[in-house]
Formats: structure tokens, C-alpha cells, sequence
């Protein structure tokens, strides 16, 4: 179990990281409003950028799912539980959205890290929902404003 847990919190750190660093990229190139203090975006740069911020952080999670994935297709002693990555990702999707369907599962010590890619997935998700509420908070402002003003 020691060993699942090392590698758990191994993958959880990976994450965290490329979560921090993808929410850096997308302030200053995906989301420079934050920086410009720009009051309002016409609505199709509004449209634009709530698009793209949500592709973006779909593929980011994504790339944390396939990590996740990795991992499983990786571990020595899974008994035949992912006959290719394709179920691997499934069952990272499903483990990371905490859906947990249960039709594919881990034996032994390694089920620990299904309830920490869970954990992680939770975590970095709240993390995007909360970026995402900022700016729709901010552009919310923004019209606000500029209807008191006008």
C-alpha cells in the first residue's frame, strides 16, 4: 500500500503542477481581460473567450486523465484490468470526474489509488471551476457598468 500511495501522491504533485502552470498560461494569453482592466468585451470576444477558456481547461483535464492512465497501464500487478489504454483513460475519466462506475476495477493495494485520483480530480476540477467563475464574474461586472454608466 506504501508503494500506491508514493505513487499516488507522485502523480497528484505532476498534476498540480501542470494545473498551476496551465492557469499561468491562461491568464496571460487566454485571459489577458484580468490584465488590461478593460471593462467590457464586445459579445463575440466574450463568447470567444469563454469558449476557449473551456476548451482549454477541457484538454487540461484531459491531459490529467491520461496521465492517470499511464500510470494504471504501467502498474506491474493489475490482473488484466485494462486491456488497452483506451479502458485505462475510460477508467481514469470516470475515476477522475468521481463517477466511479465500477465496471472496471483495480485489485489489491493499487484500488487506493483509484479514491486518490478521485481526490485529485475533485480538487483540480473545483480548482478550473473556480477560474471560471471569476471570469464570468468579471465580465458580469463589466456589463453591469457599463449599463449604470450609460
Amino acid at each position: 500500500m506504501l508503494l500506491a500511495l508514493v505513487l499516488g501522491s507522485l502523480i497528484i504533485t505532476i498534476n498540480v503542477g501542470i494545473q498551476a502552470i496551465a492557469n499561468t498560461i491562461w491568464l496571460k494569453r487566454i485571459a489577458p481581460i484580468f490584465q488590461k482592466k478593460e471593462k467590457l468585451y464586445p459579445s463575440k470576444k466574450i463568447l470567444r473567450l469563454l469558449s476557449t477558456s473551456f476548451l482549454f481547461f477541457t484538454f487540461l483535464h484531459g491531459l490529467q486523465t491520461i496521465i492517470w492512465a499511464i500510470t494504471y497501464i504501467l502498474i506491474p500487478d493489475t490482473n488484466g484490468a485494462f486491456a488497452n489504454f483506451t479502458e485505462a483513460w475510460y477508467f481514469s475519466l470516470a475515476t477522475f470526474t468521481s463517477l466511479g462506475f465500477g465496471d472496471i476495477v483495480l485489485i489489491g493495494d493499487w484500488r487506493i489509488l483509484s479514491g486518490i485520483e478521485a481526490i485529485n480530480g475533485i480538487m483540480l476540477i473545483v480548482w478550473t471551476t473556480a477560474m471560471m467563475y471569476s471570469l464570468i464574474q468579471y465580465i458580469f461586472k463589466g456589463l453591469i457598468t457599463k449599463k449604470i454608466n450609460h
